[in-house]
């Protein structure tokens, strides 16, 4: 197998020129911990950091390249600068209006800068990631005040696990807030709105916490990691590469291991985690990528290749699965719905990417043969590298102890796929 190909979003038909393409949920234990695991850093309290102890009392954390978030009881008297980070986006998947949207920025990281004196350099005094939900910070200093100056710069990555960078620089991007002068008692910044130019990046941060969630519970080794082929301590970052100005973008590539997306890619959150389900395929194999000819103008509704139609598939389901729906969403708003049974007029079989993609997102569902997740799926995935979606459900499926008969034979006919 082999994953050193460029896997083009771009070339899925638009449903709009497409003939017969229709146009248009108690958690687990698992699931429960990866909350706590995301929620860790967003108590008020600084990240350990070389040469920054953090000092008594104080939440504290550390999440170098593992995932890992702890904290520790807080206490009273610390200066913290609090509130709310938000970004402005347009929303593909509100419909072809793209309407302006505000959402909260979850899981990004921040640091707290400051110095005691006007003359002094500013020190990193504190770092961690706004809220799980609400995009909340309560940024606390690891030393007593008072503060000649502090301010608090974001940053467009969740600790180690996932980033976004310029694709010229290859840098993350970052802004700062207001300096505020002569800080003696904790601040209230209100809601901090990223700047225009940089609210895609935020945008596919904070969409990204979606499939991390999805991702860590289906995680049977117990890390942080995206999957159980690292530990905490040596977790495999997820790299995108955007800017507002881009115009190459919308595919995974294998060589340097990012996402690349154009400007327009970030609007629609469906785009952001199929690409990222290349990524996660890759890493399910253990760096390695099935063989998937006849790839470069897939569509959901025509036939390509088995390899092709597996790749893409499992990508829209990892998609449509992380936003709890049953279709793809383009940057222009418009929609494919993947439903589809043996009356649907598109091509038949596996060699169909929607036919596969609904069937996963059906063999996964809450009232489906898998348990009601996918997460006997991912194990599945992480333990045999099937070369194609007839390898999965013929072979590898019963390895796993997973049904090929009765209700998962039915719904894979139902998509015209016939063992």
């Amino acid at each position: 197998m082999s994953g050193h190909r460029r896997v083009p979003r771009r070339a899925l038909t638009d449903p709009s020129t497409a003939a017969g393409s229709p146009v248009t949920g108690r958690p687990s234990a698992r699931a429960v911990a990866a909350v706590a695991l995301l929620a860790g850093l967003a108590a008020c309290g600084p990240l350990r950091a070389a040469g920054q102890p953090a000092t008594g009392g104080q939440a504290t954390a550390s999440a170098q390249n593992s995932g890992t978030r702890t904290t520790s009881p807080q206490t009273a008297g610390r200066t913290c600068l609090t509130g709310t980070l938000a970004y402005d986006h347009r929303d593909a998947e509100a419909g072809e209006s793209r309407p302006l949207a505000t959402a909260v920025a979850r899981n990004a990281n921040w640091q707290l800068w400051g110095k005691a004196t006007v003359s002094e350099q500013a020190q990193l005094l504190a770092s961690g990631v706004t809220g799980q939900n609400d995009g909340t910070f309560s940024a606390c200093a690891d030393r007593p005040g008072p503060f000649a100056e502090a301010y608090l710069k974001f940053r467009s990555s969740s600790t180690s696990l996932w980033r976004v960078v310029s694709p010229v620089h290859k840098t993350e991007y970052s802004f700062e807030s207001p300096h505020l002068a002569g800080i003696s008692a904790s601040r209230d910044l209100g809601t901090v709105k990223v700047p225009a130019d940089q609210q895609g990046a935020w945008k596919i941060v904070d969409t990204l916490n979606d499939f991390y969630r999805k991702a860590v519970e289906a995680n049977t080794a117990g890390s942080g990691c995206w999957t159980r082929h690292q530990s905490t301590g040596g977790c495999d970052q997820l790299t995108f590469s955007w800017a507002p100005d881009a115009t190459d973008g919308g595919y995974w590539d294998p060589g340097s291991r990012d996402v690349v997306l154009a400007a327009e890619d970030a609007d629609s959150k469906h785009t952001i985690l199929h690409e990222a389900g290349h990524w996660f395929h890759f890493e399910l194999y253990d760096h390695s990528f099935p063989d998937a000819p006849n790839c470069e103008n897939h569509q959901f509704d025509v036939a390509s290749s088995t390899g092709c139609a597996w790749t893409e598939a499992f990508a829209d389901a990892v998609a449509a699965y992380s936003l709890g729906d049953y279709r793809y969403v383009f940057s222009d708003g418009k929609s494919f719905d993947l439903h589809n049974d043996r009356s649907t007029t598109w091509d038949r079989g596996d060699a169909v990417q929607g036919r596969i993609g609904g069937s996963l997102l059906d063999l996964w569902a809450k009232d489906g043969p898998d348990g009601g997740s996918w997460n006997r799926d991912i194990q599945l995935m992480s333990e045999h590298q099937s070369a194609d979606f007839h390898t999965y459900f013929t072979v590898d499926r019963p390895k796993a102890g997973l049904a090929t008969t009765d209700a998962a034979k039915r719904i894979i006919s139902s998509h015209t796929i016939d063992y």
